[in-house]
């Protein structure tokens, strides 16, 4: 079974930046690691069966939130102790605004961007052709089909993922499909997708994943996306649209309709991504209360305590800098897996008695695709080390 998208897997639209989108909705969750800016937007309406009164995270934002009307029709708004409610006139039918940190973010965001490059070296067993403008994606494998292809020339053909006049993608019905995209630069057209010659249904898109992990933007504006996305370094945006999936970007703005049709493929278990946790933990609970502008809550948060091996209180900054070193490393060390295994297929091409020169070239600029999309993570990780390049940590403080 495929860890699939980690904490995200139960949110419609899971940002970990800045969300802004006005006159539309999400049918399921939404989880905005950012500021949330929303105007008559609607959270949570098609989750069924609905949940206990006060007792679904729908709405979860980590920045300040700035909403007005629309409603989440689900469960509760969630905010950090940190946030600052701007505005909040949307409806609670089934709940109220809280406070508390239902999700780690961070963590959430390091696991993805891993997963999506980490998927994205797989090895594609499906093929591609354009006919008459139409991309065909076909796969015989009954449980996983493979596909990849350059967003601004789709299979050798010269044209752009925005210059097609449709998408069907041919592969036994039950089987997941995973579309990995490259390009930095994502424009779908004006098209229809397809599912084996018939218009792809909702159904369909929960086994579907479009996978985009050197897109730094992506843009949709009338095309309905079947499948989820999963886009993580990318700043999206879209107008008069729908996506059916979760949806997962740094940051995203518009006003496309995100139908709650979850992935449920099983892919490869990204493990180089996973961290490990040898300590154990313990929780109690605390009640504390919150009055934000016009609205009172009463809110229950939990706080953890960390038993390890010593009896020594470890101090929290100190802590802190050691998690987060330890977080890098493993990054490290999951990239590391990952252009070894950029470096093997490169060389098992090479070994193959009277290859066309043609292939040569296309499995080095896709080997050189993820060179380059590791080196952006790079930079990442090394903003994170920057944060702390000025903690003193040497008098226990």
């Amino acid at each position: 079974m495929a860890i699939n998208f980690g904490s995200a897997g139960e949110y419609n639209v899971f940002v970990f930046g800045n969300l802004s989108l006005s006159n539309t909705d999400a049918e399921g969750r939404v989880a905005v690691g950012g500021n949330a800016t929303l105007s008559n937007y609607g959270v949570g309406a098609s989750i069924l069966p609905l949940p206990s009164s006060g007792s679904d995270a729908s709405l979860v934002v980590n920045g300040d939130l700035d909403v007005s009307a629309g409603s989440n029709a689900c469960g509760n708004t969630i905010v950090s102790p940190s946030s600052t409610v701007i505005n909040y006139t949307m409806g609670n039918p089934n709940g109220s605004l809280l406070t508390a940190t239902p999700i780690d973010f961070a963590e959430a965001e390091r696991y993805l961007k891993c997963a999506s490059i980490f998927w994205s070296g797989l090895v594609p067993n499906g093929t591609g052709t354009v006919v008459f403008g139409q991309l065909n994606l076909t796969g015989i494998d009954e449980t996983l089909n493979i596909f990849r292809f350059d967003s601004t020339n789709i299979y050798g053909t010269g044209l752009a993922l925005n210059q097609l006049n449709g998408i069907n993608i041919i592969a036994p019905a039950d089987s997941t499909i995973l579309i990995t995209v490259d390009g930095s630069n994502i424009l779908y057209g004006s098209y229809q997708i397809f599912r084996n010659g018939i218009a792809a249904s909702r159904a369909d898109a929960c086994k579907i994943l479009w996978n985009h992990p050197d897109a730094l933007t992506w843009s949709n504006s009338t095309t309905a996306i079947y499948g989820s996305v999963l886009a993580p370094f990318a700043a999206a945006t879209t107008t008069f649209s729908q996506i059916n999936g979760n949806i997962i970007f740094e940051s995203f703005t518009g006003n496309a309709e995100s139908h709650n049709e979850l992935f449920t493929g099983e892919l490869p278990e990204p493990t180089v991504c996973l961290l490990t946790d040898s300590t154990t933990t313990s929780s109690t609970t605390s009640t504390t209360s919150t009055t934000m502008t016009t609205t009172t809550t009463s809110t229950t948060t939990a706080t953890t305590s960390t038993t390890t091996t010593t009896t020594a209180a470890i101090n929290p900054r100190i802590q802190a800098v050691s998690d987060l070193f330890e977080s890098i490393a493993l990054q490290q060390a999951a990239l590391s897996h990952i252009l070894n295994a950029e470096g093997e297929k490169l060389q098992k091409v090479l070994s193959f008695d009277d290859i066309a020169p043609q292939t040569i070239l296309l499995t080095n600029k896709s080997v050189e695709s993820m060179v380059n999309t590791i080196a952006n993570l790079e930079t990442i990780l090394k903003s994170k080390l920057d944060l702390f390049s000025d903690c003193i940590c040497g008098d226990g403080n």
